[in-house]
């Protein structure tokens, strides 16, 4: 566990820090936490007069705990590699599974927990999850990493299950009945559901 002493330029550089190691944006971190991009910009600069409140709300999406302002590790690249290896195999029954390993561990930990895109040939699934991470970015109440938020919607409708078998058109209405908004948008159809087991 990480400690660091408190002066508000130590705690602008450790802000700064994180939000990058999570692959943020400023102004990803402040939609999240509702405020201008120009309070993220004061804040990591180590302005003395800014909001405590907003102060302590960056604090909590940034994963940071407790009175001593202990940080939580920083997510590993463990899914992004995972899911490289899986999809380079053409594995896709086993990248469904991954999936909901990925969401079930990212809403445990409290946030998305693939801050960089996996290198992967096939365009259909980075844009699927880019809608998941996006979908858990929603759920967990924290930024959207950058690679997730510029992510473009699919040209074809992305139903991750016909990678394996084919879906009837009546499973299909009823997965676009339950799929979020955060994974209707980039045209990507899965149910929360069968995402996570919370």
């Amino acid at each position: 566990m990480e400690v660091f002493e408190l002066s508000t330029l130590t705690l602008g550089r450790e802000l700064r820090d994180r939000r990058e190691s999570l692959g943020y944006s400023q102004q990803a971190l402040a939609d999240s936490i509702g405020t201008s991009r120009k309070f993220i910009v004061e804040l990591e600069a180590g302005k003395e007069h800014v909001s405590l409140a907003l102060t302590l709300r960056a604090l909590s999406a940034l994963g940071f705990e407790g009175p001593a302002l202990s940080a939580a590790a920083v997510p590993t690249t463990r899914y992004q590699e995972a899911f490289e290896t899986t999809l380079s195999e053409d594995d896709y029954d086993f990248a469904l599974r991954l999936l909901g390993e990925y969401s079930t561990a990212s809403l445990e930990a409290g946030r998305a927990l693939m801050a960089t895109a996996p290198k992967i040939r096939d365009k259909e699934y980075i844009t699927a999850l880019g809608a998941i991470t996006r979908w858990l970015s929603h759920k967990t109440q924290t930024p959207v990493p950058g690679w997730a938020h510029r992510i473009k919607p699919s040209a074809n409708p992305v139903f991750l299950a016909e990678k394996i078998h084919p879906v009837g058109d009546r499973m299909k209405e009823l997965i676009r009945r339950e799929t979020s908004p955060e994974m209707a948008e980039l045209n990507v159809w899965i149910r929360d559901r069968d995402l996570a087991t919370l």
